[in-house]
């Protein structure tokens, strides 16, 4: 598959990521979601030749590209980013001086018809970021009962909409397979009125593809694990796209930061937890209104960094 337009394709608040993943030049860093490459080919360029960068994505098309653009002497994995430790004896690394998640789909998966995250083109329902995936959206459609798809409309697009959407695609099944995201697109248009209508489409979407990834409990799965590979003084960055995926991320830094995770019922603390993470974005940091006229698709983006202490 040959991808359109990754000449200009534009990594989102890179000089942002650069600044708080501060890049030692003989260090070793991951990118677990290298997409078409543009953080890690950033990264890439402040290593110097004793440095490594270990790059996954669960898209085998997404890896196969890095692999053109990025230096061979680097590590490239096709793998969810939570796995990343299973990689890492084949190579010979035990931790890392910093780490990055730039959460969500790539620009790429977006404008590629035959992927199907989009509901602006006509394609198969699909919406897997690793096609060797059991579940598709075409499962998710034709195959969970109402209230399945009414819960992940609320909780992963937060779609108020939800009941009316999900009894349209229930009865449009007793019609025949829905096949397509045209076909999905036109089932929500007969649900609701035009106000808003692309924005709801964008939300169903959303959860529908947050389902099929499981994406929620992927990144859940990396930030019980992650502070264990940094090194003293390294850095994560993760930036999201979703709320729920921000207070995730939130959370895990607020709890690592603690010097006490004791019930609050108790009266004096008996965890003897000491704190092993420093946050180093006490507000999240969104992209300046110039990143986003330039690259619309940051507008969602939210980033947040931590230093292991």
């Amino acid at each position: 598959m040959v991808w359109k337009n990754t000449e200009i394709h534009i990594p989102v608040l890179k000089n942002t990521v650069l600044s708080y993943l501060n890049v030692i030049p003989d260090g070793t860093y991951l990118d677990g979601t290298v997409g078409l490459g543009g953080h890690s080919f950033a990264i890439q360029n402040l290593l110097s030749r004793n440095g490594k960068l270990i790059g996954l994505d669960g898209d085998e098309e997404a890896v196969k590209f890095s692999k053109h653009r990025l230096s061979p002497s680097h590590h490239l994995f096709q793998g969810s980013y939570d796995t990343f430790p299973t990689f890492l004896p084949s190579i010979g690394v035990q931790s890392f001086d910093g780490m990055l998640l730039d959460l969500g789909m790539s620009s790429f998966q977006l404008d590629t018809p035959q992927r199907g995250f989009s509901h602006r083109k006509d394609g198969p329902l699909d919406m897997r970021f690793n096609n060797n995936s059991s579940i598709s959206a075409h499962q998710i459609v034709n195959d969970w009962p109402f209230e399945e798809l009414k819960r992940i409309f609320r909780k992963y697009g937060g779609e108020f909409r939800a009941s009316a959407i999900s009894l349209a695609i229930i009865n449009a099944r007793k019609e025949g397979s829905i096949e397509s995201t045209l076909n999905l697109s036109e089932i929500i248009n007969s649900a609701v009125s035009k106000q808003n209508l692309i924005k709801t489409k964008s939300r169903i979407f959303q959860a529908i593809r947050i389902a099929v990834n499981d994406e929620l409990k992927t990144l859940s799965n990396f930030l019980e694990i992650f502070n264990g590979y940094l090194n003293k003084g390294g850095r994560l960055v993760i930036i999201s796209y979703h709320s729920l995926e921000d207070r995730l991320v939130k959370q895990a830094f607020r709890k690592l930061e603690k010097k006490c995770v004791c019930p609050p019922e108790l009266p004096l603390c008996q965890c003897n937890h000491k704190p092993s993470l420093k946050v180093l974005t006490k507000r999240v940091i969104c992209p300046s209104k110039l990143e986003i006229n330039d690259n619309n698709r940051a507008r969602s983006a939210k980033l947040r960094a931590a230093e292991k202490i």
